[in-house]
């Protein structure tokens, strides 16, 4: 079987996982926090995080909402695998399949059900369509303004957007480094205004409507019995107070087992981007190219820096070290593609009867022994046991 065809049958298996999950949010109670969040519309003022739930309040007198919005996140999750597999499609299968099934990549969704469906589906498929339009290299007069608008698009649905921009910004300042300095010196004004002006309004949107009463207000046309519980995050993120906001990041510093257990997630979630890089030296390819461009070496490490301030505002850790995963991930390939990485292991293309079961003891023991779960309160371990150890579960129900 050729490695087109096993990346396929790979793919079909999440996307059977997808469905069966899209299925099970459909049939979730509308109590939930993330059918709650998704429901938050502009009903009562134009608040954050509203744009799906306006298209939901849009399309509620011709379809039931619940129905059209799970359709929609089930088929943005089967899009995400139709992107990936064109962004990825020259990358060795052995590499491939490493990222594929780990646990904070597809699979983050599928052990977390509380984060299946959240507004992360939309955010990872705007991150996805733009970097496949740098990695094809579409016309500058096309790329720019479309990435400027994804962008906006996904501020709109969740104000994570803001902190994975400087990834598709570093790339598109290398990829497209031979356009004239005029196109590039705009881009990088136009760049950081997007930022700055968003953070800024995002801040005073936070401080002109810190009231909790809206978000069950918006509700009201969508959902008959609107009066469900509050969710104060989505307010209270970049807005005040500043304590009650910030307590849950305090608590996993404060607390040992907490952040470490995060640490130690993040550190094997890296794995698959480490042995990328060890197979096509990409970042050697990057230094070389920066080494006489201090400017853009210091612009890209300030922006890069600026995307960690994230962990400083939200305590989701599990989603940014998933929502960091695809960025990183696919930037490497774009790298990859734009510098001509060559493969560097010599005869990888044909494994050994002991490399075959070495590769697939590690691949195993890699994507089957563990999850990092979405949120954790302090005082609690966000590193779990995975699929193998639920197997088990299972056999003793």
């Amino acid at each position: 079987m050729d490695q087109k065809n096993k990346r396929i049958i790979s793919l079909v298996i999440l996307a059977v996982l997808i469905l069966y999950f899209g299925l099970k949010l459909y049939r979730s109670p509308l109590d939930t926090y993330t059918w709650t969040e998704l429901l938050i519309n502009y009903a009562a003022g134009f608040i954050r995080r509203g744009l799906i739930g306006r298209i939901g309040y849009l399309v509620s007198p011709y379809i039931s909402v619940k129905f059209f919005l799970s359709a929609l996140i089930t088929i943005c999750y089967l899009l995400h695998l139709i992107v990936y597999l064109r962004i990825t499609r020259k990358i060795n299968f052995q590499d491939w399949l490493l990222f594929t099934f780990s646990p904070t990549a597809f699979l983050f969704p599928i052990y977390n059900f509380d984060a299946y469906g959240r507004k992360d589906v939309f955010l990872v498929l705007i991150f996805m369509i733009v970097f496949l339009m740098v990695l094809k290299k579409v016309k500058w007069s096309i790329l720019v303004p479309s990435t400027l608008i994804f962008y906006e698009i996904g501020v709109l649905i969740h104000e994570y957007a803001l902190f994975y921009f400087p990834f598709v910004v570093i790339l598109i300042f290398i990829v497209y480094n031979n356009r004239p300095k005029r196109d590039l010196y705009l881009f990088s004004i136009l760049s950081l205004a997007f930022l700055l002006g968003n953070l800024g309004w995002l801040y005073a949107l936070s401080r002109r409507y810190y009231n909790l009463d809206l978000i069950p207000q918006s509700w009201e046309g969508l959902i008959e019995d609107y009066h469900l519980t509050i969710q104060t995050g989505a307010f209270g993120w970049l807005g005040v107070p500043l304590k009650e906001g910030l307590q849950p990041v305090f608590d996993k510093l404060s607390y040992p087992q907490t952040f470490f257990s995060y640490l130690a997630g993040m550190a094997l979630s890296a794995i698959p981007m480490v042995l990328l890089n060890a197979r096509y030296h990409i970042l050697n390819k990057v230094s070389e190219f920066l080494k006489d461009r201090k400017g853009l070496l210091i612009f890209s490490v300030i922006l890069l820096l600026s995307t960690m301030m994230i962990f400083i505002f939200s305590s989701d850790w599990g989603r940014l070290t998933y929502l960091y995963g695809f960025n990183i991930y696919l930037s490497f390939v774009v790298l990859k593609e734009h510098f001509s990485c060559e493969d560097s292991i010599a005869g990888s293309t044909v494994l050994s009867d002991y490399q075959t079961v070495q590769w697939i003891a590690f691949l195993i023991l890699f994507t089957g022994t563990w999850f990092l779960k979405m949120y954790v309160d302090g005082g609690n371990i966000a590193l779990q046991q995975g699929l193998i150890f639920k197997i088990f579960d299972w056999i003793s129900i």
